[in-house]
């Protein structure tokens, strides 16, 4: 008995130093833009000429297929209004960075907070220390509409990984926003549930708003696919599934069930309609607990 006791001690103590440490591996910034004057800069006509958030490598990936085999991964437009949930809980992010205005997309989360975002790093965070201005969700967005209104960032999170060396295999990130009319945002829109630490050979239901060509960025949209790629160039490696969504789909949550696990991150110049995703491991849980948390 007591070398039991002694075995589940030991466990016990090995999961508090885990939790710590993947929390350890986020980076955290304090909003201190005035939140009405966040809304108030976001005009539909600064939200329509936005430049989507894109991210192009050069080269191809490295390593193994998935289940899938590569294909046109032609998306799907989902036809607006967005406000039954869980389709309500998809959104578009906006942001500053360098003087220009952009655009992503975002998915908010269950969490004791009532109040996260998940994204991609590069939607928060240039990849260079840096984190953007003026962010912003507007849940449910459609043709220039704000159903739910728009939700300003009073925290920006993402991983070290990505803050630092931009490193795709991190490339998540999360926003904890303020309450609007005194409610806070999964209580009027609704969240997702994420996973975590999962099997890879999923079928992927990836959401977002595209607004590269031939998108124009005003609608939702979603590709389903099994994973299709392992781009072992990346440590640990990122997930491949076939989508042609452009920029500004970025962000947006690959759906198993319903939960988040993974998000639109990058793609291959070279490799045409393949989207890459990281794997959501212990640093991308640390980051979730920390946003959720805040």
């Amino acid at each position: 008995m007591r070398r039991l006791q002694v075995l589940l001690l030991a466990v016990l103590a090995c999961a508090l130093v885990l939790v710590p440490a993947a929390q350890a591996q986020v980076k955290t910034k304090a909003v201190a833009q005035d939140k009405a004057a966040v809304e108030h800069y976001w005009t539909a006509e600064r939200m329509r000429s936005a430049t989507p958030a894109d991210r192009k490598l050069a080269g191809k990936p490295r390593g193994g297929k998935g289940q899938g085999k590569p294909k046109a991964g032609a998306a799907t437009q989902i036809p607006p209004p967005y406000t039954s949930a869980p389709t309500s809980t998809n959104g578009k992010v906006f942001f500053s960075d360098g003087g220009q205005n952009y655009v992503c997309s975002g998915t908010a989360l269950l969490s004791g907070n009532k109040s996260t975002v998940w994204t991609a790093g590069h939607c928060v965070n240039d990849g260079a220390g840096s984190f953007h201005t003026n962010w912003a969700f507007v849940p449910a967005y459609a043709d220039g509409s704000r159903p739910y209104g728009t939700w300003s960032a009073r925290t920006l999170l993402t991983t070290n990984g990505w803050s630092s060396s931009s490193d795709f295999s991190y490339d998540l990130g999360a926003a904890v926003v303020s309450p609007s009319g005194g409610s806070s945002l999964t209580d009027v829109v609704g969240g997702r549930n994420i996973a975590f630490n999962y099997a890879r050979n999923q079928q992927y239901a990836a959401h977002g708003y595209p607004a590269g060509s031939p998108f124009n960025g005003q609608r939702l949209w979603v590709c389903t696919s099994p994973l299709a790629y392992n781009d072992n160039s990346a440590n640990p490696p990122t997930m491949g599934i076939n989508c042609d969504m452009t920029g500004g789909s970025s962000g947006g949550g690959w759906i198993v069930g319903s939960s988040v696990h993974s998000v639109n991150s990058y793609g291959y110049s070279t490799l045409r309609n393949v989207m890459f995703g990281p794997y959501q491991g212990s640093v991308a849980q640390g980051l979730y607990t920390q946003a959720s948390g805040s």
